[in-house]
């Protein structure tokens, strides 16, 4: 004889079937892929005078226990819609370390700000600044999206941050640069050595004229010493009392190109 289940089990073993059978489908094919996720919304700005100028800006330089850390954006929208966001991470364990973001700009439908999709993700490390970089990963990173608008004369800002500070970060220019020059950062001066940072160093040729740009405007012609990849160094001297955070912009001889990497 067989037994019979009462009614009340029945009823509760249907409802948990239900149950098991959406969270398998929510948890394996209903729930969507980072990659096709909605753009994250615009920012509330004035419809006027939005669009970031071409150049290069540079973030503060943010202390951390072991050392510090700084950021860079190069935008490029005069000739062509590129743009690299590059993190320099310096400290007693890690040496020196380079986070790159690669790729193209789109203009958002509003016409108000940029939006950024890198393609590429890159990390390189060397032990001293004037060391040529080891590239210790690549990886694609498209599933990021970044939102640039123009927040101040010469100021630019990041939203998200690099690492995901949701109320983004402010990057600012030198006040004199043009799309002719090669800007850089002062990172730390020594007696007889000033350590900089910038995207397009490599760029800079002998003969290369370099000024220092204070931050309160006041600008001194430089002795140049070298330059590999993304930093450099300039022969330190009292009396032009240099500081961190300070800019050097370069020219090049004849140089009257446009911006480029």
């Amino acid at each position: 004889m067989a037994k019979r289940v009462p009614k009340i089990w029945k009823f509760f073993s249907k409802k948990f079937q239900y149950i098991v059978i959406f969270s398998l489908g929510y948890n394996c094919g209903f729930r969507p892929s980072p990659l096709q996720k909605d753009p994250i919304p615009g920012p509330q700005i004035p419809a006027f005078d939005s669009i970031p100028n071409s150049g290069e800006y540079f973030s503060e330089i943010k202390k951390i226990p072991t050392g510090f850390y700084i950021r860079q954006v190069y935008l490029n929208h005069s000739n062509k819609k590129e743009m690299l966001i590059s993190q320099l991470t310096v400290s007693g364990s890690k040496n020196w370390e380079e986070t790159r973001f690669e790729g193209k700009l789109d203009l958002d439908g509003s016409g108000k700000f940029f939006r950024f999709r890198p393609k590429l993700c890159r990390m390189f490390t060397s032990k001293n600044p004037g060391d040529r970089w080891t590239l210790t990963r690549a990886y694609e990173c498209d599933h990021f999206e970044f939102l640039i608008w123009k927040s101040g004369p010469e100021d630019i800002r990041l939203t998200p941050g690099p690492e995901g500070e949701e109320e983004g970060i402010l990057l600012k220019k030198s006040r004199s640069s043009n799309i002719s020059q090669i800007s850089a950062i002062i990172l730390k001066t020594d007696p007889a050595i000033t350590s900089i940072w910038g995207i397009r160093l490599s760029r800079v040729r002998k003969g290369a004229k370099a000024i220092l740009e204070k931050q309160d405007g006041r600008k001194t012609e430089l002795n140049s010493l070298k330059t590999v990849e993304t930093t450099g160094e300039i022969k330190t001297e009292k009396s032009n009392h240099a500081e961190p955070g300070d800019m050097i912009l370069y020219t090049n001889p004849g140089e009257a190109r446009p911006l480029a990497l």
